[in-house]
């Protein structure tokens, strides 16, 4: 990813603004993937609530026609909440980009925006 001999032939440089919906914006204009992975320590369930930041900002770029996945091979639109303040990763940009993603992690869904 880091040298552009990926899927995409593109290379990947780190940004980071410090709020989601800067960092998305950025996304959607520009390209690219926003990560906010788990941690094996800290936050295995990710860091970010599913009801009221990922979910919904997932719904956003869904309707722009990117796709958004958990990082374990799910569509964060069909992760259904057990507990209001439940936490995901998340993984959203372009249909791409996160095929080629979850190709990196070892793990291929591949589900097109149309049928999530």
């Amino acid at each position: 990813l880091k040298y552009g001999r990926g899927q995409t032939g593109k290379r990947y440089a780190h940004r980071y603004v410090g709020s989601m919906v800067g960092d998305i914006h950025r996304t959607l204009l520009y390209g690219g993937i926003f990560g906010y992975p788990s941690d094996t320590m800290d936050h295995p369930d990710g860091n970010l609530q599913l009801l009221y930041k990922t979910a919904p900002m997932a719904f956003v770029v869904h309707k722009a026609g990117g796709r958004c996945i958990d990082g374990r091979g799910n569509s964060l639109l069909d992760v259904r909440p057990n507990r209001v303040h439940q936490k995901s990763p998340c993984f959203i940009g372009s249909p791409d980009d996160v095929n080629e993603l979850e190709t990196f992690l070892g793990r291929t869904t591949h589900s097109s925006p149309a049928n999530s």
